[in-house]
C-alpha cells in the first residue's frame, strides 16, 4: 500500500513537471514581461538619490562610562540626542537656516526634512551618532547634514536646552560623488522571480480550468468507473509498411 502511494506521488510530481515543460512559453513570457516592467520602473521611473553622512559624539568623560551606571547614562543620552535631532525645535531652526542659505533655493516643511533625515547610534555601546541625509541633489544632502549638526550643537550650548551634554564633531559631511540608490539590481531580480512565479501560477490555473480528458485518472474521476486497461496508440501505417 505504501509503495502504491509513493508511486502515485511520483506520478503526480512527474505530471506537474511535464505540465510546466509543456507550457514553458507562458512562464517565459510572464518572466520577460514582469522583468521588463521592473527594469523600466527602476531605470526610468526611479531617480537617483544621494546620502551625505555626518558623525558627532557626546562629550562624556571617560570615568563616566567605566561603570554599568555610566554605560546606562551614555545610552540614555544617545537616545535623547537621537530624538532631539529630529524634534520640532531643531527642525524649525534648521528650516530658518536653510531658508537663508545662499545655496538652497527650495522651501521645506518639518515633515519633508524629517523624511530626509536619519539619525542613529553608531553602535550599541557607542556615544557616536550618525546623521544621514538623503536627497536627489548631492550638494543639498551635504548642506543639510552639516547645518543640522550646527543647529544641534548651537542649541545644546545655549540656555534653551537643559540636561544635554555638549557634542564633538567627527568631521564634516562631504558632497557624495555617487548615488546611494535606488538598488536597481534588486528591482530586476525581484521582477524576474515574481514574473516566474506569476507564469507558474498561470500555468496551473489554465490546467485547473482545463476540463478535457488527458489520462485514465480523468476518466475514473469524471465517470466514476475503474479503468481496466488502455489501448496503446500504434501508428498503423508504419505497421503495414513493415
Amino acid at each position: 500500500m505504501d509503495n502504491e502511494q509513493e508511486y502515485e506521488q511520483e506520478l503526480d510530481l512527474n505530471q506537474l513537471i511535464r505540465i510546466l515543460l509543456m507550457r514553458w512559453y507562458i512562464i517565459t513570457a510572464a518572466t520577460i514581461l514582469v522583468f521588463g516592467g521592473a527594469t523600466f520602473f527602476a531605470f526610468v521611473m526611479q531617480d537617483d538619490y544621494y546620502t551625505a553622512d555626518r558623525t558627532f559624539a557626546i562629550s562624556v568623560e571617560a570615568d563616566d562610562t567605566s561603570t554599568v551606571a555610566g554605560h546606562q547614562l551614555a545610552e540614555r543620552l544617545v537616545n535623547s540626542y537621537i530624538d532631539f535631532s529630529t524634534s520640532k525645535l531643531v527642525l524649525d531652526e534648521l528650516r530658518d537656516v536653510l531658508h537663508n542659505h545662499p545655496d538652497i533655493t527650495r522651501t521645506y516643511t518639518n515633515t519633508r526634512l524629517r523624511n530626509m533625515i536619519t539619525v542613529s547610534a553608531r553602535g550599541t555601546q557607542s556615544i557616536a551618532i550618525d546623521i544621514r541625509v538623503t536627497s536627489g541633489e548631492p550638494e543639498e544632502a551635504a548642506i543639510i547634514a552639516n547645518e543640522l549638526f550646527n543647529v544641534i550643537d548651537s542649541l545644546t550650548r545655549s540656555d534653551q536646552i537643559e540636561n544635554l551634554q555638549n557634542i564633538d564633531s567627527w568631521g564634516v559631511a562631504d558632497v557624495p560623488e555617487f548615488p546611494s540608490g535606488p538598488n536597481r539590481l534588486l528591482y530586476m531580480v525581484i521582477g524576474a522571480v515574481l514574473g516566474g512565479m506569476i507564469g507558474v501560477f498561470a500555468v496551473f490555473m489554465i490546467e485547473f480550468f482545463d476540463k478535457t480528458i488527458k489520462s485514465s485518472k480523468d476518466v475514473e474521476s469524471k465517470l466514476g468507473i475503474r479503468v481496466l486497461g488502455i489501448l496503446p496508440d500504434y501508428d498503423m501505417e508504419e505497421e503495414v509498411a513493415e
